[in-house]
């Protein structure tokens, strides 16, 4: 057999990359293309306007239903319950919430103080400990501890109330979650 037909018959191997160097070299390029920048505080800043954007879709969204008249157990445009209002919002952003407002307050992460609020996060109202209320944040003066919220309210359908400003609400609230990142 000659040199030429013995190198053709050698079955042709590929190295197939060790996935801890090839984590490494990406890593090293991360580090070349972004210099002196933190990937980690890159990622979050990143994070943090997508969920700035996607609370103004959720605003703008539970905007367009104000008005909309109240109806106990109802998820849809033609009535809402305040639970109802906010996982029909929500989906129509492709996130899912729990049905009830009991279920939706076990979800996301738990919001200590009021001063930590952001739009979009979910504000919960009831009784003691006892939720039987939801709203969305709309805006929030974390320096004044107030914040207003969108809801659908068994006297006036879907509205924006403000706390503080109301007695009721103060009296009512319990605490709120976050549920966008």
């Amino acid at each position: 057999m000659t040199a030429a037909a013995q190198h053709q018959a050698k079955p042709r191997t590929e190295r197939i990359p060790d996935p801890v160097v090839n984590e490494a070299n990406v890593q090293k390029k991360m580090t070349e293309v972004l210099g002196t920048i933190n990937p980690v505080i890159f990622i979050s800043s990143a994070t943090a306007t997508l969920a700035a954007e996607t609370a103004n879709r959720i605003i703008s969204t539970a905007m367009t239903y104000l008005g909309t008249r109240y109806r106990s157990g109802s998820s849809d445009p033609k009535g809402f319950d305040c639970s109802g209002f906010t996982s029909y919002v929500f989906k129509k952003l492709g996130i899912s919430l729990k049905r009830s407002s009991r279920e939706q307050f076990t979800m996301g992460t738990g919001i200590d103080d009021i001063s930590d609020l952001r739009r979009g996060d979910l504000v919960f109202f009831g009784n003691g400990r006892n939720v039987n209320h939801v709203g969305i944040v709309t805006e929030a003066d974390n320096d004044n501890r107030t914040f207003s919220f969108i809801h659908a309210s068994s006297s006036q359908g879907v509205t924006i109330d403000s706390y503080p400003a109301s007695a009721y609400w103060r009296s009512h609230y319990i605490s709120a979650r976050r549920i966008l990142p």
